[in-house]
């Protein structure tokens, strides 16, 4: 098989090299570099060679088949100050496992008991609208959602707690148009607090269920969702009334929601007034809750991909090697990146 031009791309940006800096690093014209990664001209074994040992993959990585998103086919919670740099290099870094995920996905039976859809809004009244219709076609009851994960890997999606190296990233996530095959991919930052952990995940959902059509608003129609996902409206109105910082702090444990999101939701839905929610805000922010808020929530863990890596090694007798094989891994990213062998399953994005 011919080297895939994506995978010199993917491989190169996921080490955090521009075009130019990987040509200086390697020694060749940059020019050259592009005209391989565009494609224009055949890329011999010898170079392949270089790039494998210098980029830490094995040659069958740069012949495998697969395809980027950039930030299109992606969406994600982050704070403003993420560096243009520093994205690109996460966003390859989360192609690559979308690309392991799929090909450990091609051979292993998940039976699920139901499906992401893609739903648009405008057919549900909008954002909230959506979110009811999920909740009823994944037949959740009423109340709140037990556990975001579960319910995602119960509609077949694959959710990865991940060390960004940052906190400026909450969440990524991918579900690709034009590959009916591969299910939604979660990257969830392992080291946010559980209340943001669930808000987050519900985030992405609404991302990869509503935005496959244009949105004015992507990133308030996806808060939207996620309060009427995991707030509602029916269930909690009644018990948003007289809101103080206290009750807010007893209605955290019931719903699993930060104390500042159950404040906001009792504001949205005309139960508190913007008056007495500011002064909330104010409130929570001279007693430092809006950095660190009482009553910490555990973040969910999500258990499919670790169950597929298990089942590899455990019932198909799968070796290292062939793991390798699999995933066009070197030995040592299998070690470190999967945590393969020790017990319980953390990505690393390192």
């Amino acid at each position: 098989m011919a080297v895939n031009p994506e995978m010199l791309i993917l491989a190169r940006e996921a080490e955090g090299y521009s075009v130019r800096a990987f040509a200086e690093e390697i020694g060749v014209n940059h020019s050259t570099l592009s005209r391989y990664e565009s494609g224009l001209i055949p890329v011999p074994d010898a170079f392949v060679e270089l790039v494998s040992q210098k980029l830490n993959r094995p040659v069958s990585y740069f012949h495998r088949s697969g395809k980027r998103y950039d930030a299109s086919g992606n969406f994600h919670r982050k704070r403003a100050n993420m560096s243009a740099k520093h994205l690109k290099k996460m966003h390859a870094k989360i192609n690559e496992i979308r690309l392991q995920a799929a090909a450990l996905l091609e051979w292993a039976d998940v039976d699920t008991d139901s499906a992401f859809f893609r739903l648009d809004q405008r057919d549900f009244g909008g954002p909230e609208g959506v979110a009811r219709e999920l909740r009823r076609l994944w037949q959740l009851p009423s109340g709140p959602v037990n556990n975001v994960i579960d319910v995602i890997e119960g509609g077949g999606g694959v959710v990865f707690t991940c060390d960004f190296e940052t906190t400026g990233i909450d969440g990524v996530s991918q579900w690709p148009l034009d590959d009916e095959s591969m299910p939604p991919v979660f990257f969830i930052n392992s080291k946010k607090p559980g209340d943001r952990f669930r808000f987050t995940l519900s985030h992405e959902i609404a991302h990869v269920v509503m935005h496959h059509l244009p949105s004015p608003d992507i990133e308030g129609d996806a808060d939207r969702f996620a309060a009427e996902f995991l707030m509602p409206e029916a269930d909690i109105i009644e018990e948003l009334e007289d809101m103080t910082i206290e009750k807010a702090a007893d209605l955290k444990s019931r719903w699993r929601t930060s104390m500042a999101a159950l404040i906001r939701r009792a504001r949205d839905l005309g139960v508190l007034s913007q008056s007495r929610y500011t002064n909330l805000m104010k409130r929570m922010s001279s007693l430092g809750y809006r950095k660190c808020e009482p009553v910490p929530l555990p973040c969910e863990e999500p258990a499919l991909f670790d169950a597929i890596l298990k089942v590899s090694r455990q019932d198909l007798g799968k070796s290292d090697h062939e793991m390798c094989e699999i995933l066009s891994v070197t030995p040592s990213t299998l070690g470190h990146r999967f945590g393969y062998g020790q017990s319980g399953f953390r990505l690393r994005l390192g």
